[in-house]
Formats: structure tokens, C-alpha cells, sequence
């Protein structure tokens, strides 16, 4: 089953294009690379798929229903959550605050900030296992500035997953790591498709993107060359 249709998405930035009519197609259950070079349009258009940068033409149809033009919280209410989206507050946040202003995003906006520094008791057991899952049992309480490049990235997974996601996009979440922290978080996403859910992800290099995708497209000047 189809989950996610693009058909000729175009956009511009200042002037200038950075989606040419892009068009592709993911299956549920699939884990789906755009692999290009630094400019060639990956991760705005991964903006554009939720919502975050306007399009100037084209359609963006998921799980069976046009979402063209929705904005990024009510995307994530339909499960469709792109790691990364979710801006931090000026303040520190502990790792178990960041994932409470996760789930109350959606909802508040950026008043889910201010939330997280009072997460209702319901939610403990389950920030616990979800920490455990992405490797950051012992973290809870550390602050989220004081996390290593893979712990943050680690973290971010978190506050996707603590969303339930349908379609999650992630953009180069191996090749921004050291070499020796990609195998754990390639694991990661692994699991994340076995959970049952459908990954989108981005990266330079189609080499790194092998280790974790059932297909690869390249993607050059906004568009398909393959």
C-alpha cells in the first residue's frame, strides 16, 4: 500500500528552486533514501513534506489523502513527523523534558516548551522505555547541551517516536555521525520499520544510505536524475 505520493513538487527560495517538480512514491512499510550533494535539495525538501517550507506548485498526497499546504503540527497529528522539527527553547531542557515537549507539541505549539517543565505523572514509564529504546535509559535527568553528537541524535529519534509516527523522516541521520556511531543508530532505524512504521530518510553519500534502505534515489538541483 501506498503511503506517501509527491507528484511535481516545486519550490523556491529567494528565487531560486530547490524542488523541480520533484516526484516519488513510498510504501508502507518502506525505508526510502534521497542521496544527493550538499544543495541538492534534500533537506528542504523534506521541509516541504511537512509542511515547514511552502510549495509553489505540485501535490503531496499521504496515506490515501491530500495534505498539501498543512502546517507541521497538524501533519504530526495525522503521523507524519519529520526528527528535527520541533524547535528547543533558549533555556536548557533535561533529555526526559525535551521528550515531554515533544508530546505536547502537537497540541501547544510553543507553549509546550513552558509544559515540560511540569510532565504529568502518566507519562513517566512511558519517557522511561521510550529512553531505553534509543540507548538513553541513563540520561533522563542529564541536560540535553551536555549530549554527545550520537546522544543528541539519539535524543531527537526519541521525540519523534514519543509522537507514534506513521512516516518518519530523518534527515542524514548516519552521515552527520562518526563512523563509529552509525552502525547503533542504522539499528535504530531498523527497528523503527520493524515497529512498524515507514522511514524517509536523506543522505550524501547513497553508500551510507545502503546500510539501512530497501531503495535509494538520487536526487540533484531538486530533482530525480534516478
Amino acid at each position: 500500500m501506498r503511503i506517501l505520493e509527491v507528484v511535481g513538487l516545486t519550490c523556491r527560495v529567494g528565487g531560486v528552486a530547490v524542488l523541480d517538480a520533484l516526484s516519488f512514491t513510498v510504501e508502507e512499510g518502506e525505508i526510502f533514501a534521497l542521496c544527493g550533494p550538499a544543495g541538492a535539495g534534500k533537506t528542504l525538501g523534506l521541509r516541504c513534506l511537512t509542511g515547514s517550507l511552502p510549495v509553489e506548485s505540485g501535490r503531496l498526497i499521504y496515506d490515501g489523502r491530500e495534505i498539501t499546504g498543512l502546517d507541521p503540527r497538524e501533519l504530526a497529528r495525522r503521523g507524519l513527523i519529520r526528527v528535527g522539527e520541533m524547535s528547543m527553547p533558549p533555556w536548557s531542557l533535561a533529555v526526559t523534558e525535551a521528550i515531554s515537549l515533544a508530546r505536547r507539541w502537537p497540541r501547544w505549539g510553543a507553549l509546550s516548551a513552558a509544559l515540560a517543565r511540569w510532565p504529568g505523572a502518566q507519562w513517566h514509564a512511558r519517557d522511561a522505555a521510550l529512553l531505553e529504546r534509543v540507548g538513553l535509559a541513563a540520561e533522563g535527568h542529564r541536560g540535553r547541551d551536555a549530549l554527545s553528537a550520537d546522544g543528541l541524535a539519539r535524543l531527537e529519534l526519541a521525540q519523534a517516536l514519543a509522537l507514534e509516527p506513521r512516516l518518519l523522516l530523518l534527515d542524514s541521520p548516519l552521515g552527520r555521525l562518526p563512523l563509529e556511531d552509525r552502525p547503533g543508530v542504522a539499528a535504530l532505524i531498523a527497528g523503527i520499520r520493524a515497529s512498524g512504521a515507514t522511514v524517509v530518510l536523506t543522505e550524501r553519500e547513497p553508500a551510507v544510505a545502503d546500510a539501512v534502505a530497501d531503495r535509494v534515489a538520487t536526487l540533484e538541483r531538486g530533482a530525480l536524475i534516478r
